[in-house]
């Protein structure tokens, strides 16, 4: 089973409340069945998070969903240092390709 994939919200949520109330994965289980929508400002952001997920949070992991700056980001870096002089249309167009890759903007593109 995989780790559960949050917003830095909703984990910062969790971890917030169990250092408040020394909640154990399974108490904190309980209460998000009984309601999952129970949660107030600013534990909120847990409102309507499967079951699943906080179950998967709590006893396996979880990890932070990154956004699309720090998406765009961690691409930018990963492609450093470029060591080929590029062309600059080609280079243009396939650094707009990545970012609409990593945006999930479908773009059809006219040399593909």
């Amino acid at each position: 089973m995989d780790k559960a994939i949050l917003t830095k919200p909703q984990a910062e949520a969790i971890d917030s409340i169990l250092t408040a109330t020394h909640w154990t994965a399974e108490t904190f289980v309980r209460n998000h069945a009984e309601n999952s929508r129970q949660w107030v400002a600013p534990y909120d952001v847990l409102n309507g998070v499967p079951l699943d997920s906080i179950i998967r949070a709590l006893y396996i992991g979880y990890e932070v969903e990154q956004t699309v700056e720090e998406k765009l980001l961690a691409a930018y870096k990963a492609a450093l240092p470029y060591q080929a002089p590029p062309d600059v249309q080609t280079a243009f167009r396939e650094g707009m390709k990545k970012a609409c890759e990593i945006t999930g903007i479908k773009v059809k593109w006219a040399r593909d």
